[in-house]
């Protein structure tokens, strides 16, 4: 049915390479054209911002998948290029000036980084950390300098501070809010602020300096060629070089262009399909109906690149897969592995589990007696097993949350699917037990 058919992906990243994979396994036998502004073919990248940053790893190491898979698959790959239009009435795309037609079109062109718009934001020694690029200007400057000051206290503000501590830089994290990795955490009860406290205490006992309610100004060169991180209070931090993690902006402006109805992000169905219904989008530039949220959600994460385009895979084949799971996240920092599941927000009670001296526990989040998020730090098994029946809508109760001695994974229901396994990552080793203030880490 789809021999004569031709699907043009747009986009470098993990979603742009699961399509390709999700509809070759789905049986689409079809043309495969894939366009990327990236100059290598699609790679991962969450651990741009872990491990490497330590320079132990090749740039062939981040492929999502080998260059052979593009020839076994048969797959036509045009890097380092852009397509700079969409035709939607004669299902074509303009590329160096070459006009590409389609029969369907799939949006996967991620997001780009948030920038501060701050006088001195495009010095080189400024880096703002979203590609393979980024990262390498990073590096270099980690191995000829020793003062690092990050801007951001999430996921790669922090991943990025582990990586440079480790390595013997002094760093310094100015966070505009009150508290670190805004996205985990709750106003619930002391419990519900566990995660983030615990992580600020490992960062500050591995010699981490943050500041918190800190609003940057200025960046100012320096005539030894150090960086003045100016605030808004006037004090000065220096460094030698600054990395920028604020968040991101998703690239929606050639769907836009085109008349694709977006509203922070592409909007598109469960099954992946806009407001054209030849044109499907998925990962980081998509907004999409989550069956657990009453609004459409965007999300930047390895899950949802992976498991949305299998839903809009399926679509082209005809086959009805529609792509209703559980959100989830991770993060490595040191030897800690963090992971959340679901959302926080909401609920009315919070649940500690396990020891938070240990350096293993999780936090499980309720509303109204129903589990709506939970957030672990070195305890995979649970994570697992609340991921599945969540995804399962099996129920947990507030006691057995609570209770450490019993197996999570023992709940799980039979029918409960495993889903989508984690991400390949390096694990982090064994847990290095870090010595909290219990008092602190409620506070």
């Amino acid at each position: 049915m789809t021999e004569h058919q031709r699907l043009v992906i747009v986009g470098g990243g993990q979603a742009a390479a699961q399509m390709i994979e999700s509809s070759r396994r789905l049986g689409f036998k079809g043309e495969i054209l894939l366009i990327s502004e990236e100059r290598i073919l699609p790679y991962l990248r969450p651990p741009l911002s872990k491990c490497y940053l330590t320079g132990r790893y090749t740039t062939d190491w981040l492929l999502y998948r080998s260059k052979g898979f593009y020839q076994q698959h048969e797959v036509a790959t045009t890097l380092g290029s852009r397509v700079d239009s969409i035709d939607r009435g004669r299902q074509m795309v303009e590329s160096l000036n070459t006009r590409i037609q389609y029969d369907w079109l799939f949006l996967a062109t991620g997001a780009r980084a948030r920038r501060l718009g701050v006088p001195g934001d495009d010095l080189p020694e400024v880096v703002y950390l979203r590609g393979v690029d980024d990262a390498h200007r990073l590096s270099n400057f980690a191995q000829s300098a020793s003062r690092a000051v990050i801007i951001g206290g999430g996921f790669i503000g922090l991943e990025v501070a582990a990586v440079l501590c480790q390595a013997g830089h002094r760093v310094t994290i100015l966070v505009a809010g009150d508290k670190l990795m805004s996205r985990f955490g709750s106003d619930t009860s002391s419990v519900g602020a566990a995660v983030p406290s615990f992580f600020q205490q490992v960062h500050t006992a591995h010699g981490v300096a943050i500041l918190f309610n800190v609003t940057v100004a200025e960046f100012r060169k320096t005539s030894s060629g150090a960086v003045d991180v100016v605030t808004e209070g006037h004090a000065v931090h220096s460094a030698d070089f600054v990395v920028v993690g604020v968040g991101a902006i998703p690239n929606v402006e050639l769907a836009v262009d085109a008349g694709i109805v977006c509203a922070d992000g592409i909007l598109v169905d469960e099954y992946g399909v806009s407001s054209d219904p030849r044109v499907l989008s998925a990962g980081d530039c998509a907004r999409h109906p989550n069956a657990w949220r009453a609004e459409p959600i965007r999300l930047e994460t390895v899950h949802n690149a992976v498991e949305q385009p299998r839903s809009a895979a399926a679509h082209i084949v005809g086959i009805r897969q529609p792509y209703r799971q559980i959100p989830w996240v991770w993060s490595d920092q040191y030897d800690y592995r963090v992971q959340g599941v679901g959302f926080a927000d909401g609920a009315d009670l919070a649940v500690l589990r396990g020891d938070l001296q240990s350096g293993r526990f999780g936090v499980l989040y309720f509303a109204k007696g129903a589990l709506t998020g939970a957030e672990f730090v070195n305890r995979p098994g649970d994570f697992g097993a609340c991921r599945r029946m969540m995804n399962a809508g099996a129920s947990l109760t507030v006691e057995q949350a609570g209770d450490a001695s019993l197996s999570l994974q023992a709940l799980i229901p039979r029918h409960a699917a495993v889903g989508f396994d984690e991400p390949w990552v390096p694990r982090p080793s064994r847990p290095h037990p870090v010595r909290l203030d219990p008092h602190e880490v409620h506070s």
